[in-house]
């Protein structure tokens, strides 16, 4: 009787259970339940780009809770009349203002943050008003660029106490085919050496065969993808869902970051209703800090409420 009376008992209690998970799961974090949205606590914020001399490291409003990564925007293979250095790579970044000293100390002071460096962009200025592409330019001997690269990155790395690489390459000839194995095997060399913990990319829609084609054959070392969802300028939230759920079929939601640029339509308080409907992302991409400081911060202080919540 005693044995069949606690049967009884556990019957009871798995019940009980069963329907507070169900009812959790349908309540939503808000109402003591959890929630069917899942979301990383990545923050991955461009730095550098605009040629702000202004903008330092610390004036990003850090919060606990959230990992950031900063990726120096940007280091290119490319003088300043834009002939190519053959994988000799120099920073094209705000270099008065985000100096080794600033990123040693930076890194150093914040166990959440990485310091990235990110390869390429789209133009930079030969000239206060003249600027030129960076171009992916093939390289007559690709094991020569590899080992330029990795030397000349693994050099700026411990200058500036780098531990990630992005790769935001924009502008390519036609029929490239050199990209992804210089590409994969940069990273795959710089994360075997130790030099590097962490790799992202930058596609966008123009540049998703290029990308697709390196993550395919790469993806096991790339850890995060972060998709210029901006560079389209969607006009409704539902055009940015479904455009990030396309994406995510290629490059998979876990590795795939959200990313906003201040001023964008999808932007602010926007770009956050947005993202509460997507059902898995790895974290956020703003693009960039420079442009963020005059806006106050707005989406740096979304992105982080967010990702703590």
């Amino acid at each position: 009787m005693t044995s069949f009376r606690n049967l009884i008992a556990l019957f009871i209690v798995l019940n009980v259970v069963t329907v507070q998970d169900v009812l959790a799961t349908r309540l939503g974090p808000r109402h003591g339940g959890r929630s069917l949205l899942a979301h990383g606590n990545l923050l991955i914020e461009y730095i550098g780009a605009s040629g702000d001399t202004s903008v330092q490291f610390t004036d990003v409003p850090l919060v606990g809770g959230v990992n950031y990564i900063f990726p120096l925007s940007f280091a290119i293979d490319v003088d300043a009349a834009g002939n190519p250095t053959n994988g000799v790579f120099s920073p094209y970044w705000t270099t008065t203002s985000l100096t080794p000293t600033a990123a040693q100390a930076f890194a150093s002071a914040n166990a959440n943050v990485k310091i990235s460096i990110s390869l390429g962009g789209a133009t930079h200025y030969v000239s206060p008003t003249l600027t030129q592409n960076v171009n992916w330019a093939e390289p007559a001997d690709q094991n020569s660029w590899i080992q330029n690269a990795v030397t000349s990155i693994t050099s700026l790395a411990s200058q500036y106490s780098i531990t990630a690489i992005d790769i935001d390459y924009e502008n390519f000839p036609s029929g490239s085919t050199t990209f992804t194995n210089c590409i994969g095997q940069l990273i795959t060399q710089l994360k075997n050496a130790g030099t590097i913990t962490t790799a992202s990319i930058a596609p966008f829609e123009q540049t998703r065969d290029v990308y697709t084609a390196l993550f395919q054959q790469y993806g096991s070392v790339i850890d995060y993808v972060n998709w210029q969802f901006y560079a389209n300028d969607f006009q409704t939230q539902t055009d940015y869902v479904n455009s990030f759920n396309d994406v995510a079929t290629t490059f998979g939601a876990d590795k795939l970051l959200a990313s906003v640029e201040p001023g964008k339509t999808i932007s602010g308080q926007e770009f956050i209703g947005a993202v509460q409907q997507i059902s898995q992302l790895a974290g956020i991409m703003i693009f960039e800090a420079d442009a963020d400081k005059t806006n106050g911060f707005q989406e740096t202080n979304n992105a982080n409420a967010f990702l703590t919540s």
